[in-house]
């Protein structure tokens, strides 16, 4: 081989071997990562419990570090009124049903047979008058006028007897003075006799056949509308009393179900706030309940770390209170904003580090994770993250939804990265302490 093709051929491979340290280099210089770690402490999904209306607690059947099941009691209130309530809308709902029953079942036979005869009598009345005195009671009026008159001839002949009898003062001034009366009392009494002759020969006024005419119609009115039955608009206002009897009868039981605190879960009970005798208001937390098989890690990562984190990622979280132990959790929630790291870190240079904090939701059948714990957590980058992956534990809506009785302090959960509502994208008041001065660590 000559010269000049010796050269060339070291200075190849001169080139290839600087290359090939150069890309050794490369890959050794920046390794792939495929776990991310994290620290941060244990939080629980938790609800303030309060009545919804105002009262006096007349018993709270549960205390602090109580395990509670979902529907137990938790506290009572004093419920004599609102029982008094609900028996005088029930005795209200009984009337408006008996009124409207009453009113469909229409008149009663024993009216109607009634309302008939009533008409029927004021209609013989109305004939009679309209067809005059009859004949005989001409005749019976002309027989009493025929007896009074000689009744009146008779007891004048007496007293013109009289008279003489007391010229010669053989009766009395008394005697006289009865027989006197007598024949005047027979002279009024022809008088009297003579008018209802009169009377019945003239017959009836016109004023006592308008006023029978006017009585016969009333009665048929009431009559006809005995066989009609009542009217439907009647019927459309009984049946409205009696939905409104029904709903308030149904507002007065739901005020006396919520004079019964229950739990909306099962947990435990982190606090007492209210003691049996006092007066609360609506909305007044009595206790606040806790879910520890549904803890979640609340960590931070940083802003160029981003990227990497997933929803539905695995994670496996350790803590120091269980040494060796690993909980298995995904990634449930990334916020959306970044901000600055917690104010417990400890150096100001890294309390300006823009850091988006994430929620990992953990298995925690033994309810061995607590409030507060400092934990930490190794993200599995690998891991296949989806955006309906099953979490573990998470929330979900109808349960974080509001629950009658118990005001809910839960946190958003099953969100898909970068998609969570502006609510719960602020940053956190108060953060727990962290278990680095970081927050964040990262493994090769």
């Amino acid at each position: 081989m000559s010269r000049p093709k010796a050269l060339s051929a070291v200075a190849l491979l001169g080139v290839l071997g600087a290359a090939a340290a150069a890309w050794l280099g490369f890959n050794r210089a920046a390794p792939h990562r495929r776990n991310l770690s994290a620290s941060g402490n244990i939080e629980l999904i938790d609800a303030e419990l309060s009545f919804k209306i105002p009262g006096r607690v007349e018993r709270r059947l549960v205390d602090e570090g109580d395990w509670v099941s979902a529907g137990q009691v938790i506290a009572q209130l004093d419920t004599r009124e609102l029982e008094a309530e609900v028996a005088m809308r029930r005795a209200e709902l009984a009337a408006a049903q008996a009124a409207l029953a009453e009113l469909q079942a229409g008149t009663r036979p024993e009216e109607i047979a009634a309302a008939k005869a009533a008409m029927l009598k004021a209609a013989a009345a109305l004939e009679e008058l309209e067809h005059g005195s009859r004949p005989q009671e001409i005749r019976v009026a002309e027989a009493a006028v025929q007896s009074a008159w000689t009744e009146k001839v008779r007891l004048e002949t007496e007293l013109a007897r009289a008279e003489k009898l007391l010229a010669r003062q053989t009766i009395s001034p008394e005697a006289y003075d009865r027989q006197k009366s007598a024949c005047d009392v027979a002279a009024a009494k022809l008088v009297e006799a003579q008018q209802r002759l009169e009377l019945a020969r003239e017959g009836p006024r016109t004023e006592q056949k308008q006023q029978a005419h006017h009585a016969f119609l009333q009665a048929k009115a009431l009559y006809e509308l005995a066989l009609a039955g009542p009217r439907p608009e009647t019927k459309a206002q009984a049946a409205a009393k009696v939905q409104q009897a029904q709903a308030a009868l149904q507002l007065a039981e739901v005020r006396l179900a919520y004079a019964t605190l229950t739990a909306p879960f099962d947990g435990v009970v982190l606090s007492k706030n209210i003691e049996p005798g006092e007066y609360v208001a609506p909305g007044t937390p009595v206790v606040t309940l806790g879910d520890l098989r549904r803890p979640w890690l609340r960590a931070y990562v940083e802003a160029e770390d981003l990227d990497k984190v997933k929803y539905g990622q695995e994670a496996r979280v350790t803590t120091s209170t269980y040494p060796g132990k690993v909980f298995r959790g995904r990634v449930g929630f990334i916020a959306s904003e970044a901000e600055f790291t917690p104010k417990n870190v400890q150096t100001p240079k890294e309390r300006t580090r823009l850091v988006y904090r994430i929620k990992i939701y953990l298995d925690n059948p033994l309810m061995e994770l607590k409030r507060g714990m400092p934990a930490d957590a190794e993200i599995l980058l690998d891991s296949v993250a989806h955006e309906d992956a099953p979490v573990p534990n998470a929330p979900s809506p109808a349960e974080t939804s509001a629950v009658p009785g118990a005001s809910t302090a839960a946190p958003a959960s099953r969100i898909p990265a970068h998609a969570v509502p502006p609510s719960d994208s602020g940053a956190p008041q108060g953060p727990p302490p962290m278990a680095s001065p970081s927050g964040l660590t990262t493994a090769p």
